[in-house]
């Protein structure tokens, strides 16, 4: 009866310790997905094509139309990111005019099959 009652207990502590070690590692696989991107920065210097506005769930996302300078088109979002501390992505937006060179600092991966889009932090016009 004793070792019944010391076995069920020690087996209750080993199914929390595997509930706890199953939230840690969603937790931790959360902050990999969120904070991934942020690993990928890269700076280009474009010329503005075309600019569009896409209202999704009353939420903006604006895209800037690019040409490389290999002559490459490239399509950047530009975005609020709370990791990155940038609130103003109207204003970029609207800073940016066509058929002018920018220097802009991107970070994230651009995969289009997915509408995933490297997201402008700053952008600095260029003579």
């Amino acid at each position: 009866m004793i070792k019944k009652i010391y076995y069920h207990s020690k087996n209750k502590n080993f199914f929390k310790f595997k509930i706890g070690l199953i939230i840690i590692s969603i937790i931790i696989m959360l902050n990999v997905i969120i904070f991934f991107p942020h690993f990928f920065r890269n700076t280009y210097i474009v010329t503005i094509v075309n600019k569009r506005v896409i209202r999704r769930d009353n939420v903006d996302i604006y895209l800037i139309y690019t040409r490389m300078g290999n002559g490459d088109m490239r399509v950047f979002e530009n975005a609020n990111s709370l990791p990155e501390f940038k609130t103003h992505s109207e204003d970029i937006y609207w800073s940016l005019t066509i058929n002018e060179k920018y220097e802009i600092k991107t970070y994230g991966l651009s995969i289009p099959l997915l509408s995933a889009y490297e997201n402008i932090i700053k952008a600095k016009g260029v003579r």
